[in-house]
């Protein structure tokens, strides 16, 4: 199959998430072609048609209005089924974005199923996010990076005073860390006891790609209590769920204290990732899913 993948520029300090994706599809025996928004040109692109099985994209190109026009052009010229792979929460302008689009593509897979849930649609399917395949070996223990509890991703809105009461409750304890991705993120988790995940904008069918990244890289975490995500991980098995903040600070403080307990869930959670959720086996889903072989 020719996959033609509208995606990121390839970048060494940010999420890889599309390098992994378009491994995952060579690995699978499938011939990726590489375009975004700032090197393909309309004669280019009706040509690649020719012999293209699969248009997919994410969420380049669709999520500025300068660039909107220009990708619906280029949606124009695609002659292949048409696939959006939506990483996202869809709320706010983005359920715009969302029913902009639908009509111009064949498919759209999202991971929030909440979404799908209150606006269905033979168009939307449900697919999660993974962890990489191409290097899974754990991290290394760094001394600058040593932290009892920590959190990893940006700080905003409700997150900010979820930070704040960890903060004011632990001190030094706790830790924020922001953009840290790929062997940064593994040498982390290898340096924290515990990684909290926020209880915003996760709800029971959503849930940030920071579950697969954190368990893949070897961190015990923490996680609201999210009714879907119970059917790919169980508690205290493979992570431990919470219900509210003062939940969270008992389990946090009965984990500080109980290293054999976090250290067996931390890597049982750790194997059942990057064996089960890595981008190989989503890619896998997807092709399968556009072929009627699964739901």
């Amino acid at each position: 199959m020719k996959v033609i993948y509208f995606a990121k520029i390839k970048q060494e300090n940010s999420d890889l998430t599309e390098d992994h994706i378009h491994f995952a599809f060579e690995k699978l025996g499938h011939e990726v072609k590489r375009i975004n928004e700032s090197n393909w040109n309309r004669v280019e692109l009706i040509n690649e048609m020719k012999d293209a099985d699969l248009f997919l994209f994410h969420k380049a190109g669709i999520e500025t209005q300068y660039s909107f026009s220009r990708f619906l052009e280029a949606l124009s010229i695609v002659t292949c089924p048409k696939v959006c792979w939506y990483f996202d929460k869809v709320w706010g302008d983005r359920e715009v974005i969302m029913t902009t689009i639908l009509p111009f593509i064949d498919k759209a897979f999202l991971t929030d199923e909440t979404w799908i849930r209150r606006n269905p649609n033979p168009r939307l399917g449900i697919l999660r996010q993974g962890i990489g395949s191409e290097n899974t070996e754990l991290g290394v223990f760094k001394k600058e990076l040593e932290t009892e509890i920590a959190f990893v991703g940006q700080v905003y809105g409700d997150r900010e005073k979820f930070v704040k009461e960890l903060k004011d409750k632990y001190g030094s304890k706790f830790r924020v860390f922001g953009n840290i991705f790929n062997r940064d993120l593994y040498d982390l988790m290898a340096s924290t006891k515990i990684v909290v995940a926020p209880n915003s904008p996760s709800d029971d069918f959503y849930w940030s790609s920071r579950v697969y990244m954190i368990l893949g890289s070897g961190g015990f975490l923490l996680h609201p209590k999210a009714e879907g995500l119970k059917e790919e991980f169980e508690d205290k098995k493979h992570l431990v769920y919470y219900k509210d903040f003062e939940d969270l600070c008992k389990k946090i403080d009965f984990y500080l204290k109980n290293p054999k307990k976090r250290e067996e869930i931390r890597m049982i959670g750790y194997k059942k990732c990057i064996e089960e959720y890595n981008y190989l086996r989503r890619c896998e889903q997807l092709i399968q899913k556009l072929s009627g072989k699964t739901e």
